[in-house]
């Protein structure tokens, strides 16, 4: 997988060195960052990440990239069952389009790709038969991530709402807000 989405950037590199017309920023750029990130879904509390994304400036207004980002989030109890989440990673074809040219630069855009979920273990007290642990792994799944933020010089804020497609139960729901602080190496003006 990491060696299809590898070639599908060079790809799309390669096709949009070959349009670029940005006149005003230099064409390469890394952003990385933190992020605080809050999920949807039951039981899980809310956690941290990093990400690193290497963009490409098509234009002056638009950025395609490849961000690859990790999260971890917490554990929580629940109606008397223990719950612990491992981490989550996601590999995505990002495009932004920046508002104007300025020091201050608004921003939105959108990223899909592939999310790996971590194992999630679940711990509950049966009367029954006593402690009972269920395992459930989710593998990779498919997602997207509508993001908006502004970029003042080559410090970058932003929020950014991670869907995760597949998980039928909304109780099992993987989606999650991140909020992002972060900058950029290159990428500024000529």
């Amino acid at each position: 997988m990491k060696k299809v989405l590898l070639l599908v950037a060079v790809l799309v590199a390669g096709i949009t060195s070959s349009f670029a017309q940005s006149s005003n920023y230099r064409a390469f750029k890394v952003d990385l960052g933190g992020a605080y990130a809050i999920p949807s879904g039951d039981g899980i509390k809310a956690g941290v990440g990093f990400y690193l994304e290497p963009k490409y400036n098509v234009t002056d207004n638009l950025a395609l990239g490849l961000k690859m980002e990790w999260a971890a989030m917490g554990a929580e109890d629940v109606q008397g069952m223990s719950v612990s989440v491992s981490t989550l990673g996601t590999y995505q074809l990002t495009g932004d389009y920046y508002f104007g040219d300025s020091f201050v630069r608004p921003f939105v855009g959108i990223g899909t790709g592939i999310y790996s979920l971590g194992t999630v273990e679940v711990e509950a007290e049966n009367a029954v038969t006593g402690d009972e642990v269920m395992n459930m792994d989710y593998g990779t799944k498919f997602g997207f991530a509508p993001r908006a933020g502004i970029l003042i010089g080559h410090f970058r804020v932003g929020v950014e709402y991670n869907v995760i497609t597949g998980i039928d139960s909304e109780l099992e729901s993987k989606n999650y807000l991140s909020f992002k602080l972060g900058f950029e190496i290159g990428g500024g003006s000529k």
